[in-house]
């Protein structure tokens, strides 16, 4: 699913169309920081995502047949960090997009470009290494833009596919983040959370509001050359309703809850990344017909610092 897409996971199903994952839910997954690898260095990396879901709706009724659909959304993402001062960050991503869609009633394939990120972090707090002090603290904050490059007209069959299935939102969203890293010694604790404010497209949809939190307890395993990092945590998300020209649209916004467990491999001048999270806790706003369910979610990553 797209990169996040975020955090939340919206959905919207219509009578006529097939039932489908907020693609605008994951897009917070492209500002995703988690533990940020080597803090005083630039990077870049690619980091690949995936996500499913299934969604159902069943109509009781001998004249409407019942309908689900098994969705997979992959994101191959191009990001980068770079230092403009000792103090500000910049990072930016460049997502590339493949999302399937398996229903009883529509099949559809969408693959391109999706939404650009760009944001910018000031360090509010580095205490850097000390050897006489086995504490370390770094907090970050800042915001950015999530730009609508990623196509949000596709069709189907001469008919506009679902905005959640969509590569982009056509939408130009604003995104807040902080991030805070305490560690003593070789254990730490990851804290982060990542607001995205929607605004309406050129079609007059707007994709709720979204909100993400994590915390990721880690081990810190330094070898001479090479390091790894192990870690596990929770990450929740939640999202508002959608609105269509100021409507609000059924079947979209939720929260949902999950497990993740991780791990980081430091070698030199790159680093690979694992991470897998699970749902352990979800309630979608849908309604008596239609039922949503977030299934696992995968991210692999590639990094190298200069």
């Amino acid at each position: 699913m797209k990169n996040i897409c975020f955090t939340l996971f919206a959905f919207s199903i219509s009578l006529t169309a097939s039932l489908a994952c907020d693609v605008c839910g994951c897009s917070l997954g492209s500002n995703y920081f988690g533990i940020l690898p080597q803090y005083d260095k630039n990077f870049v990396g690619l980091r690949w995502y995936y996500s499913s879901f299934f969604a159902r709706m069943d109509h009781n009724s001998e004249y409407m047949e019942d309908e689900y659909s098994n969705d997979t959304y992959q994101t191959f993402e191009l990001w980068s960090r770079l230092y403009l001062t000792d103090r500000i960050q910049l990072f930016a991503s460049i997502p590339y997009s493949f999302n399937q869609m398996e229903g009883s009633h529509q099949k559809v394939t969408a693959a391109g470009l999706g939404d650009i990120s760009v944001l910018a972090n000031y360090t509010l707090v580095n205490t850097g290494e000390d050897v006489g002090n086995p504490w370390r603290h770094t907090w970050l904050a800042g915001g950015g833009v999530k730009l609508p490059t990623g196509d949000f007209r596709q069709q189907d069959q001469g008919l506009l596919v679902n905005p959640n299935f969509q590569l982009g939102t056509g939408s130009t969203d604003f995104v807040l983040n902080t991030i805070y890293t305490v560690r003593f010694q070789n254990v730490g604790l990851n804290l982060g959370t990542t607001a995205q404010l929607n605004t309406e497209n050129p079609e007059g949809y707007r994709f709720g509001n979204q909100w993400n939190a994590s915390t990721q307890l880690f081990y810190w395993r330094q070898m001479k050359y090479l390091s790894i990092l192990p870690n596990i945590g929770m990450y929740y998300e939640t999202g508002e309703m959608h609105t269509d020209n100021g409507i609000r649209q059924l079947n979209s916004g939720g929260e949902v809850w999950l497990a993740q467990v991780g791990l980081d491999i430091y070698y030199r001048d790159v680093a690979v990344g694992f991470t897998f999270k699970n749902p352990v806790s979800q309630q979608m706003n849908s309604d008596e017909v239609a039922a949503i369910e977030s299934k696992e979610r995968i991210m692999i990553s590639l990094i190298y610092n200069f």
